[in-house]
């Protein structure tokens, strides 16, 4: 049975994931701060872990994944509502935390799989804007970055350290990056690669996309945009895939 291992398991795009891999047979191990997540997400199936991302060391993290060996780790954690009331935590979470997964997940070296969510736009704002970008684009950036600037940055530096620092975790990565989340009902379509920023898109089809990449072993080393569409998901991360797309170049860190 193959197992997938998420962190953050308590969030919406997660508990999608979740449901999807178990309907196909995997062990689902799922790491949530909270308690009170564990009834929702035995309900899903999966096997609920108690630990605090934001509290663990590398070391706690790596036995933590050394005791489910996984074939495939799922980074969906992030501080959420909670940054907007303490915006440091973005920074303890979705920046920190990230990075001592990232060195967990190489020492514990039970798989070298790994899926991270990230969000669109996570770049470097003192280089010039992506070429895809159109007006709409560029003003919905300059608004994300304005109302959320801290997270941006956390996001930005997690992703700068995933791949920058690769050569010595050996991590085969993909990073997702969607755009707005809309609450719409999924479609089973995005535009997926250099996506942009508009329209907005279902959580379950972002969740879609994961399970995707996991069946998909040629996004490794992508990392690409999803927004809103009209491409059916598993086309979409194919076309990822043979392209090798990668929205986060030199030139964006």
């Amino acid at each position: 049975m193959p197992s997938a291992l998420i962190f953050g398991g308590s969030g919406k795009i997660a508990k999608f994931i979740t449901a999807s891999l178990v309907k196909q047979d995997y062990k689902v191990y799922s790491i949530i701060r909270r308690e009170d997540h564990v009834p929702e997400l035995r309900k899903l199936g999966a096997i609920p872990i108690i630990q605090s991302l934001e509290d663990s060391t590398v070391a706690e993290l790596t036995a933590t994944i050394k005791s489910c060996t996984p074939d495939v780790v799922i980074f969906a954690a992030g501080a959420g509502l909670r940054a907007f009331e303490d915006p440091n935590l973005s920074i303890l979470v979705d920046r920190d935390a990230a990075i001592r997964a990232f060195d967990a997940i190489a020492e514990a070296n039970c798989t070298k799989r790994l899926i991270t969510i990230s969000t669109i736009d996570a770049r470097n704002r003192d280089k010039p804007s992506p070429t895809w970008y159109n007006e709409e684009d560029q003003k919905a950036s300059d608004g994300l970055w304005g109302m959320l600037p801290t997270y941006m940055k956390a996001k930005f530096e997690a992703d700068k350290d995933l791949v920058e620092q690769n050569s010595r975790r050996g991590l085969e990565y993909t990073i997702i990056r969607p755009t707005w989340y809309g609450d719409g009902e999924p479609t089973g379509k995005v535009k997926a690669g250099l996506a942009g920023i508009s329209p907005k898109v279902s959580r379950k089809d972002v969740a879609d996309v994961f399970v995707a990449c996991i069946e998909n072993p040629a996004t490794v080393g992508c990392v690409f945009e999803v927004s809103g569409g009209e491409v059916p998901i598993k086309e979409a991360v194919q076309r990822v895939a043979e392209e090798k797309v990668n929205s986060f170049g030199e030139m964006f860190r």
